[in-house]
Protein backbone atom coordinates (compact mmCIF):
# COMPACT_ATOMS: atom_id res chain seq x y z
CA UNK A 1 0.00 0.00 0.00
CA UNK A 2 2.44 2.11 0.80
CA UNK A 3 4.31 1.88 -2.58
CA UNK A 4 0.74 2.55 -4.52
CA UNK A 5 0.57 5.57 -2.01
CA UNK A 6 3.87 6.94 -3.45
CA UNK A 7 3.41 6.43 -6.91
CA UNK A 8 0.32 8.25 -6.89
CA UNK A 9 1.59 11.02 -5.26
CA UNK A 10 4.58 11.10 -7.94
CA UNK A 11 2.09 11.07 -10.54
CA UNK A 12 0.48 13.87 -9.11
CA UNK A 13 3.19 16.02 -8.70
CA UNK A 14 4.45 15.55 -12.25
CA UNK A 15 1.10 16.28 -13.50
CA UNK A 16 0.81 19.46 -11.20
CA UNK A 17 4.19 20.80 -12.27
CA UNK A 18 3.70 20.20 -16.18
CA UNK A 19 0.49 22.11 -15.82
CA UNK A 20 2.34 24.97 -13.95
CA UNK A 21 4.85 25.25 -17.03
CA UNK A 22 2.30 25.12 -19.37
CA UNK A 23 0.84 28.21 -17.93
CA UNK A 24 4.06 29.39 -17.98
CA UNK A 25 5.07 29.50 -21.58
CA UNK A 26 4.88 33.22 -22.89
CA UNK A 27 5.94 36.10 -23.17
CA UNK A 28 5.62 38.12 -19.62
CA UNK A 29 6.03 42.18 -18.99
CA UNK A 30 6.81 43.20 -15.53
CA UNK A 31 3.85 45.82 -14.70
CA UNK A 32 3.72 46.76 -11.27
CA UNK A 33 6.57 46.28 -8.14
CA UNK A 34 3.88 45.21 -5.13
CA UNK A 35 6.37 45.65 -2.72
CA UNK A 36 4.75 48.37 0.34
CA UNK A 37 7.09 51.63 1.45
CA UNK A 38 8.77 52.06 -2.09
CA UNK A 39 9.85 56.12 -1.89
CA UNK A 40 9.30 58.33 -4.39
CA UNK A 41 12.56 57.95 -6.10
CA UNK A 42 12.01 53.92 -5.81
CA UNK A 43 8.93 54.13 -7.95
CA UNK A 44 10.64 56.70 -10.14
CA UNK A 45 13.51 54.55 -11.09
CA UNK A 46 11.03 51.16 -11.23
CA UNK A 47 9.00 53.09 -13.87
CA UNK A 48 12.16 54.31 -15.68
CA UNK A 49 13.71 51.14 -15.63
CA UNK A 50 11.48 47.85 -15.38
CA UNK A 51 7.92 48.58 -15.23
CA UNK A 52 6.52 47.78 -18.78
CA UNK A 53 10.15 47.76 -20.09
CA UNK A 54 11.68 44.43 -18.87
CA UNK A 55 10.06 40.95 -20.09
CA UNK A 56 10.67 37.56 -20.17
CA UNK A 57 9.36 34.55 -22.61
CA UNK A 58 9.36 31.22 -21.22
CA UNK A 59 8.93 28.74 -24.64
CA UNK A 60 7.94 25.05 -24.40
CA UNK A 61 11.74 23.79 -24.94
CA UNK A 62 12.80 25.22 -21.31
CA UNK A 63 14.79 28.41 -23.50
CA UNK A 64 13.64 31.57 -22.11
CA UNK A 65 14.36 35.00 -23.57
CA UNK A 66 14.18 38.51 -21.74
CA UNK A 67 15.17 41.90 -21.94
CA UNK A 68 16.38 42.75 -18.15
CA UNK A 69 18.05 46.25 -17.27
CA UNK A 70 18.79 47.37 -20.96
CA UNK A 71 20.00 43.95 -21.54
CA UNK A 72 19.04 41.23 -23.52
CA UNK A 73 19.37 37.53 -21.77
CA UNK A 74 19.16 33.77 -23.41
CA UNK A 75 18.63 30.83 -21.47
CA UNK A 76 17.33 27.98 -20.26
CA UNK A 77 14.64 27.28 -17.04
CA UNK A 78 13.11 25.19 -15.32
CA UNK A 79 10.87 24.86 -12.25
CA UNK A 80 11.46 23.77 -8.70
CA UNK A 81 10.16 20.02 -8.20
CA UNK A 82 7.49 21.57 -5.71
CA UNK A 83 7.01 24.49 -8.70
CA UNK A 84 7.08 27.18 -6.23
CA UNK A 85 10.58 28.26 -7.62
CA UNK A 86 11.26 29.69 -11.26
CA UNK A 87 15.05 29.02 -11.72
CA UNK A 88 17.06 30.41 -14.94
CA UNK A 89 20.47 29.95 -16.16
CA UNK A 90 21.74 32.64 -18.27
CA UNK A 91 25.51 33.13 -19.54
CA UNK A 92 26.61 30.33 -16.61
CA UNK A 93 24.68 32.36 -13.44
CA UNK A 94 21.33 30.40 -12.26
CA UNK A 95 19.16 32.95 -10.45
CA UNK A 96 16.40 31.66 -8.43
CA UNK A 97 12.76 33.52 -8.30
CA UNK A 98 9.90 32.37 -6.22
CA UNK A 99 6.66 32.11 -7.45
CA UNK A 100 4.13 33.65 -5.21
CA UNK A 101 1.03 33.18 -8.01
CA UNK A 102 0.82 31.57 -11.30
CA UNK A 103 -2.33 32.19 -13.67
CA UNK A 104 -3.16 32.26 -17.17
CA UNK A 105 -2.97 36.20 -17.18
CA UNK A 106 -1.04 36.96 -13.65
CA UNK A 107 2.87 36.28 -12.65
CA UNK A 108 4.14 37.29 -9.15
CA UNK A 109 7.62 36.70 -8.82
CA UNK A 110 9.84 37.45 -5.49
CA UNK A 111 12.91 38.87 -6.82
CA UNK A 112 15.65 39.76 -4.41
CA UNK A 113 13.84 42.26 -1.95
CA UNK A 114 11.12 43.13 -4.55
CA UNK A 115 7.94 41.34 -5.55
CA UNK A 116 6.57 41.92 -9.46
CA UNK A 117 3.66 41.57 -10.88
CA UNK A 118 4.06 40.39 -14.67
CA UNK A 119 1.60 40.63 -17.20
CA UNK A 120 1.36 37.91 -20.03
CA UNK A 121 1.00 39.40 -23.42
Amino acid sequence: MKIFTVFVFLIISFSLNAQTADVLKGKWIFKKALNKGIDARGRKDLNAHVIDKMSLEFKSNSAFTGYILGQNMVGKWALSKDSKALILNASGEKMEFEILKLTETELILKIGLGIFLMSKI
